[in-house]
């Protein structure tokens, strides 16, 4: 009896080896990355939320695949080759308004390694994509410091069309009135001073006609 009972504890070694081995082989070869941002990318992304405040929010590494989608109308083909283009590629920063999460803008922040011809073609693809959807894509240089103020002008284009149409315009040389000097005696017209602008005497003032080039006096 005492070999049977060798051979059964002999098998249940061999099984209890068999399942760590096997459940070795079935382990899957991925580790974790530990941070979503580089350091670049981390920086920018404080820098963002600060010049977008309350106003958006913002998502990072978002599946461009998950933003904009192959139109209606094509065939099987197509729509797949289309959507192989996008299916593998993400956004640095997707901005969402806060009270629905529709999509504002993408942003991308442009660091040594869009230098690459690579990187450039993808690039110019990624543009003409959201071009073509209709997707508004910012572009920042990756820098050491950044200006918050210089961000939301950007993300925030109607602020400043709105601040800039506040402003009373600005006086130009075509715009600002002449001095007025008496009356012409050839036509009755005023007579304006003007500055001459060549000839000998550049730089002088003279008196001429309103109406040039109508009426020439000048003096």
């Amino acid at each position: 009896m005492e070999w049977i009972a060798l051979a059964v504890l002999v098998i249940i070694v061999i099984a209890f080896i068999s399942v760590k081995v096997a459940g070795k082989a079935k382990q899957l070869p991925y580790e974790s990355i530990h941070t979503l941002f580089t350091p670049a990318e981390r920086s920018f992304y404080g820098v963002l939320n600060l010049a977008v405040k309350d106003r958006l929010i913002v998502f990072g590494k978002v599946r461009v695949a998950d933003v904009i989608k192959t139109r209606k109308g094509l065939n099987n083909s197509d729509r797949q080759t289309a959507h192989n283009k996008i299916d593998r590629k993400h956004f640095d920063f997707v901005l969402c308004r806060p009270d629905d999460l529709s999509i504002v803008c993408a942003v991308e922040l442009d660091d040594s390694s869009h230098n690459s011809k690579k990187r450039i073609a993808r690039d110019k693809f990624l543009d003409a994509a959201c071009a073509s959807a209709n997707l508004t894509l910012h572009h920042f240089p990756a820098k050491r410091s950044y200006n918050t103020k210089d961000i939301a002008s950007v993300i925030f284009p109607e602020e400043q069309t709105v601040a800039t149409s506040t402003l009373p315009p600005e006086k130009t040389e075509e715009s600002s009135p002449t001095l007025e000097l008496g009356d012409c005696p050839k036509c009755s017209a005023k007579l304006v001073k003007r500055v001459a602008k060549k000839g000998e005497n550049i730089g002088s003032e003279f008196l001429a006609c309103s109406t040039f080039p109508k009426c020439r006096y000048t003096t």
